[in-house]
């Protein structure tokens, strides 16, 4: 019972950090180390230490970070339990680089590889050989560097990891690149643009065309330097990657001073700078959110040591006049539990390319009937709406809530933009696009609503693909046909599992039923498009794949026949 509870807060933290609600998902992570303690489920309470040294290097703050892999890792080893030691000796060596302290990242790192090899783990044993690879190439010893990247290549190679391949041969080619042997370089890299440019990972073709640039600038071939630098420049503009744009941009100024365009010189000078001044303002951003967490921390633990110190004097007390009772002192408290997704997220990228039609006509109703989609989805009224919530935020003086809410609802934007040109992207992006979606709108209602997403553990998100936004349509009329008419906050569930080659997605909401939404002044004809323009979708789908997509909607009730919400179940053929 005590575990299951403690479970359940610690799901309730996951999702409230999600949502960026900081102070709640610290009161439901306290409760939940707290519970987990009691159980002395000693494997559960150093997974909780690792995944919190794992927020506390995401922040920065690596002496804290250490501090609970560390305990983690004590606890691990006494209760002999290899299989999660050596992720977390990994992440300490992963700490140990980010401050340059080389040999301590190394020594971590090969005893992470150790323990991967003896347990058989491709996969860590591939990431630990690049990662010690990495650290050769910061200290410039190419030879060993490159001992250790063939190894990780091939152990990728065999395991098909394309994403991970590009990435190994892109730092292969970096570190010709530095040896100036241009010719291997550009080999490489091209390499690893081709297969980045495959799977659809913008990211590692970007790093691939700016170090192609960056090659053929060293060689002094300006024409071919300031095409791929460009290219580069483009692609990271498109993503938003700020330090890409940074760099590019001075490699182009760099290079126009070396051909006596000065103009251009400085007008790329100045385009770094900008780009230099954004970043900063995201480091400064973040550092604050830091501190102010730290500052909770440090309050939460106050008053921790505060109570326990009256309990620890008053069993002292008690100690000496009845000489019974034993004293006893209750363990620390921990603080926000980051999602597995992310220890594997500097690991996994993109792998799927999107499919090309096969017939014109076909292609033309494709895209007419996905922009109506999209249009629908992400239409003119939400995004007034979202602008008149930020202007509130802003006349209530409330700046901090405004940034907010703009920041999510930029990245919301972009993510709507960049996946409407595919026909599928990974799931990972669509389900991303969708709890920003859901966060903004949450913060709308009167009654702001929780969510969950549940994804089965056999379903890889980076290499499972989806038509984009097919779900938003059922989110969104859960929501405001839903959750809006309740007088207490609801909640949305959304599961994801894949049985015999289909995606089985289902969206529930806990709301007034489409019966208790009748009589409410809500955009009934906006439900019907939706519901049509998913119909097409999915009649599209079908001629294309030869497959049955289909979708149904189910009414739920309580026990006395109440409405209790809506249950809509999506079955997607996982078809090549």
């Amino acid at each position: 019972m005590l575990k299951r509870k403690g479970a359940t807060m610690t799901t309730i933290g996951n999702v409230y950090m999600d949502q960026g609600n900081y102070s709640q998902a610290i009161n439901y992570y306290f409760q939940a180390l707290e519970i987990v303690e009691r159980t002395k489920d000693e494997k559960e309470i150093a997974h909780i230490n690792a995944n919190i040294g794992t927020f506390y290097y995401s922040q920065g703050d690596y002496p804290r970070a250490l501090d609970y892999y560390f305990k983690a890792l004590k606890i691990n080893e006494a209760v002999r339990n290899k299989e999660d030691m050596p992720s977390i000796l990994g992440n300490i060596g992963s700490v140990y680089d980010d401050q340059n302290d080389y040999s301590k990242a190394l020594e971590y790192y090969f005893k992470a590889l150790k323990m991967d090899e003896e347990l058989e783990d491709r996969k860590g044993i591939a990431i630990n050989l690049g990662n010690i690879g990495n650290i050769y190439g910061e200290q410039n010893d190419y030879s060993k560097a490159l001992e250790y990247y063939f190894k990780a290549l091939k152990i990728r190679e065999d395991i098909g990891a394309k994403n991970l391949i590009a990435s190994c041969l892109g730092n292969i080619g970096a570190l010709y690149n530095k040896q100036r042997d241009y010719t291997k370089a550009l080999d490489y890299n091209f390499r690893a643009r081709k297969i980045a440019n495959e799977v659809g990972d913008k990211s590692t073709e970007a790093i691939n065309l700016a170090e192609i640039g960056s090659i053929y600038l060293n060689a002094r071939k300006f024409l071919d330097a300031e095409k791929y630098l460009l290219q580069a420049l483009n692609l990271s503009e498109s993503i938003g990657d700020l330090s890409g744009v940074m760099e590019i941009n001075q490699n182009l100024s760099m290079l126009y001073s070396e051909t006596n365009n000065y103009k251009k010189a400085v007008e790329h000078y100045k385009l770094a700078m900008a780009a230099k001044d954004s970043l900063f303002s995201e480091d400064k951003a973040k550092e604050i959110t830091r501190k102010e967490m730290n500052y909770t921390f440090d309050k939460k633990q106050d008053s921790i040591k505060a109570v326990q110190d009256k309990k620890d004097a008053l069993a002292k007390a008690d100690l000496e006049k009845q000489k019974v009772i034993r004293n006893s002192i209750a363990g620390g408290a921990g603080i926000l539990v980051l999602s597995a997704i992310i220890s594997f997220a500097f690991y996994k990228r993109r792998r799927d390319a999107i499919e090309k039609q096969k017939e014109t006509s076909f292609n033309l109703q494709v895209s007419e009937t996905e922009m109506k989609a999209l249009r629908s989805q992400m239409n003119p009224h939400f995004i007034f709406n979202a602008l008149q919530s930020i202007q509130t935020f802003l006349l209530n003086h409330k700046s901090e809530e405004a940034n907010t809410y703009l920041l999510k609802f930029s990245k919301l934007m972009r993510l709507v933009l960049e996946n409407s040109r595919y026909q599928e992207v990974p799931l990972k992006d669509d389900l991303r696009a969708l709890k920003l979606y859901m966060q903004l709108e949450s913060i709308r209602l009167p009654h702001p609503f929780t969510y969950t997403i549940h994804l089965d553990e056999t379903i890889d998100p980076e290499t499972t693909t989806i038509p984009p936004l097919i779900l938003q349509p059922f989110v969104e009329n859960a929501i405001w046909h839903g959750l809006r008419n309740k007088n207490e906050a609801g909640h949305i569930d959304i599961y994801i599992s894949e049985k015999d080659q289909v995606l089985h997605s289902v969206v529930e909401d806990n709301g007034v039923g489409r019966n208790g939404s009748k009589g409410s002044e809500q955009p009934i004809k906006k439900e019907s498009l939706g519901v049509k323009l998913t119909e097409e979708r999915l009649k599209i789908l079908n001629e294309q794949k030869k497959t049955k997509a289909q979708f149904k909607v189910i009414d739920l009730f309580t026990e006395e026949n109440r409405p209790a919400g809506t249950r809509v179940e999506l079955s997607l053929p996982l078809v090549a």
